[in-house]
């Protein structure tokens, strides 16, 4: 198969969609080539829901997804203003409407495996998936994989010397939420950590959390140490743990843990690791399931409904770009004239190192932006790189990183492009 088009954009997750939807709109022909049988990359297929609240998450296309995800109420706004309270089994229905509304291709089980690359331009990629090998041309590309993959085999350098920790996100239905919010509330009555919004009166948006990397009082510490003595959990298996109910899936609620627990630190980019994060992540979800079961109450007569097909990984390869956006610039809340996406949300680092974790604030009212120099290779003219694995340092990836951003970034790089093709 030999198909040339304006732009190719690799990986269809939040980035991938927004860069596509947006230079479709401008009339490009584009075509995402997507390595799983669905679009929303992390939000989707590794559960990563709701949204974290950020200043970008008004106006653009994550706008139109979250009205077009609420009205089929499959989406909330909690009372603390965060729209992001989604579905991630509906959004993959949405994104595929959306992307067949606004004429974007999806070549889904596919995966880039080569980039042919001539006066520092990509000339075309070879793709394998079921057919064998296919070849595709295109005037522009865009890496939004994640992991930078489409960068790396076209020769784009790139950094990865530490890791945040790995996640594997999973649901737990038939759980009574009335139960659950009031047992929550009773425990925790300054909801200083836990919160039940009681939205519309028909869908409960309730969170909780815990973690042993602060001096924080906890109210869910006295029953996981009475978990650990039982022998019911590990340590390690609530070293974080985070839950959120789901509009859309009643009596559902989203497990933003375990953090995988292990004996080094995890490379994200090893293959052996990451075969052991999934096994041990289900190891460790089966005994978190159980301790729910028995000391949560609301979970009594719940069960396990999915286990993310995903790893939550927070970070691999940020690529050398024409700017590296540093954690300076985060914190001293930096303005740059070519402004992909403007964030306030914190530096915030999951170790993998019981203590070593992190989550330091931007000044109040204050928010950074990400310039469009980061998404730049510093060697390929052709091709942009938006999400997680853009030009910058560990600690200020770790702001950027979220969906929120990944979206913006996404956007704003499709409508370069079309910009540049419709010259």
């Amino acid at each position: 198969m030999n198909k040339e088009l304006d732009l190719i954009v690799a990986g269809g997750g939040t980035s991938g969609v927004a860069a596509a939807i947006s230079a479709a709109r401008l009339g490009c022909k584009v075509l995402i080539i997507e390595k799983n049988s669905f679009l929303g990359g992390t939000a989707t297929g590794a559960l990563v829901t709701p949204l974290m609240k950020n200043i970008t998450e008004s106006g653009g296309i994550l706008t139109e997804v979250i009205n077009a995800l609420t009205k089929s109420g499959n989406c909330a706004t909690h009372e603390n203003g965060n729209p992001g309270w989604f579905n991630p089994e509906m959004l993959k229905c949405v994104l595929d409407d959306f992307c067949e509304q606004n004429n974007v291709e999806v070549l889904f089980d596919t995966i880039i495996s080569e980039a042919e690359v001539s006066d520092d331009n990509i000339t075309s990629v070879k793709c394998l998936n079921k057919a064998g090998i296919s070849e595709f041309k295109a005037k522009y590309y865009i890496d939004a994989t994640g992991d930078a993959n489409l960068a790396v085999v076209a020769g784009v350098p790139f950094e990865s010397e530490e890791h945040q920790a790995m996640s594997l996100r999973f649901i737990m239905a038939n759980v009574n939420l009335d139960a659950f919010a009031a047992w929550l509330m009773e425990i925790d009555p300054d909801t200083g950590i836990s919160s039940a919004d009681y939205h519309n009166y028909e869908t409960i948006l309730l969170t909780t959390a815990h973690t042993w990397d602060d001096a924080i009082d906890w109210k869910l510490r006295p029953y996981f140490n009475y978990g650990i003595k039982e022998g019911i959990i590990e340590h390690d298996d609530v070293a974080y743990f985070q839950v959120f109910s789901i509009p859309g899936q009643k009596n559902a609620v989203g497990f933003n843990c375990p953090r995988i627990s292990a004996q080094k630190q995890l490379d994200p980019l090893d293959p052996y690791d990451i075969s052991y994060a999934y096994k041990q992540g289900r190891k460790q979800i089966r005994r978190i399931a159980e301790f729910c079961k028995k000391h949560m109450t609301g979970f009594e007569e719940s069960y396990i409904t999915q286990i993310a097909p995903m790893l939550g990984i927070r970070d691999s390869r940020r690529i050398k770009g024409l700017y590296k956006l540093t954690e300076e610039d985060i914190m001293e809340a930096k303005k740059f004239e070519n402004a992909v996406a403007k964030s306030n949300y914190p530096i915030d680092v999951h170790s993998s190192k019981t203590g070593k974790s992190e989550l330091t604030h931007l000044p109040p009212n204050e928010y950074y932006e990400i310039p469009l120099e980061s998404l730049m290779p510093e060697n390929i003219k052709n091709l942009l790189v938006a999400g997680r694995c853009i030009s910058a340092t560990f600690r200020a990836q770790a702001s950027l990183r979220i969906q929120p951003n990944c979206w913006a970034m996404g956007e704003s790089a499709g409508k370069y492009v079309a910009g540049k093709i419709n010259k």
